[in-house]
């Protein structure tokens, strides 16, 4: 059973006045969040006690948008730790080792970047699969470190169809 409230006159009105203000109020800030020159993120959180957070920052430049890769304590006190090449790279998907102290960028689908999680220092590259074109056939999904931290396991999964298969790299 479910119980009705009925308002009294005129407060359902300045109700629906205030529910409208606040749907305006959020397409507002969705649209600003949006417009040209606005920052789009990517964003994961280390696990453990580390308390490191990894960016993704994306941001119109030229004629096209241009990537780069953040770490920090927070998103405010992020540092750029590197850059990706304008059209050519881009990376969508981020995975932290178990103890926090490595993160992995996977980038254009098929590398991963390892980047020291306190430092943000590169330590390593590893091709998950051989790239077949520009851009490659096949793309690596959900990268994960194994508990030790030497190998990632992924998805081997055809960029444009379904048929994904479980697959694994050494990463040290």
């Amino acid at each position: 059973m479910s119980a009705q409230r009925t308002l009294p006159p005129g407060r359902a009105g300045l109700t629906l006045a205030l529910v409208g203000v606040a749907i305006a109020a959020a397409a507002a800030s969705y649209v600003a969040g949006h417009r040209a020159g606005a920052t789009h993120e990517i964003m994961a959180a280390s696990p453990g006690g580390v308390q490191r957070i990894a960016l993704v920052r994306e941001a119109p430049c030229g004629g096209g948008t241009c990537q780069s890769l953040w770490m920090g304590s927070s998103r405010e006190d992020a540092k750029q730790i590197a850059s990706l090449v304008p059209g050519v790279e881009r990376c969508e998907e981020i995975a932290w080792a178990s103890d926090g102290f490595r993160v992995g960028f996977v980038v254009n689908g098929y590398q991963l970047r390892i980047f020291d999680g306190v430092s943000g220092d590169a330590v390593g590259q590893v091709n998950l699969l051989q790239p077949e074109g520009t851009p490659s056939s096949r793309i690596a999904r959900g990268v994960t470190f194994s508990q030790n931290g030497a190998a990632v396991t992924f998805d081997d999964c055809p960029r444009a169809r379904s048929g994904c298969r479980s697959a694994m790299a050494a990463v040290r």
